[in-house]
Order: C-alpha cells, then structure tokens, then sequence
C-alpha cells in the first residue's frame, strides 16, 4: 500500500459528525510480530498479506497481546494513516477492532 493512496483520504475532509472517517477492513492476515508499548498499554502488529507488510498499532488496546501470536490469522478493522519516522513514510493501520479470522 502506498502512501499517495493515504494522503489522497485526505480530500475527502473534513472528518466530523457528518463525515466520518473512513474505515478499512482487512481479512486473513498473518501476524509477523505482535508487542505491547507503552508499559502494556498499547498493541503494535507487523501483519502480512502475501507478500505486502502493513504495521497496525492499536492505542489501548495492548491487553489483547496474550490473545494473539505469531502465525495467526486475523482480521482488522481501521484508519489508514502515514506514520513519519526518521524522515520516512510508511503506511500504517490504527486499529478500531480486531479479531482471529474464522
């Protein structure tokens, strides 16, 4: 996924009442890493779908860390952002649900 897609959302503003902000929902991923941050308080996923790698991190959310484990296949409802870091841009869903796919 890249991140001129992302930024494109961004002419669908402004996000409101009215006008909420899209959602994403992603089936059938595999879990590459999973870690809680922030003293436990919040979940960061490395998700794999073939062979596109997308980061997720779920603010408050980081009690569901022992419900996961690597391998594991899920599904992820989310925003889609760009997180900077060190001068790069990368993709990233900031999860609103998650679950293990049936």
């Amino acid at each position: 996924m890249k991140p001129e897609f992302v930024k494109q959302l961004s002419n669908l503003e402004p996000f409101g009442e009215g006008n909420k902000v899209p959602l994403f929902a992603y089936k059938g991923l595999k879990i590459n890493s999973i870690r809680a941050l922030s003293d436990g308080k919040h979940l960061k996923l490395t998700l794999k779908d073939d062979n596109l790698i997308i980061d997720a991190i779920g603010f408050n959310m980081g009690n569901l860390v022992e419900d996961y484990q690597i391998n594991d296949k899920i599904d992820v409802v989310g925003v889609l952002e760009i997180n900077s870091f060190n001068g790069m841009e990368q993709v990233q869903i900031n999860l609103r649900d998650i679950m293990k796919s049936i």
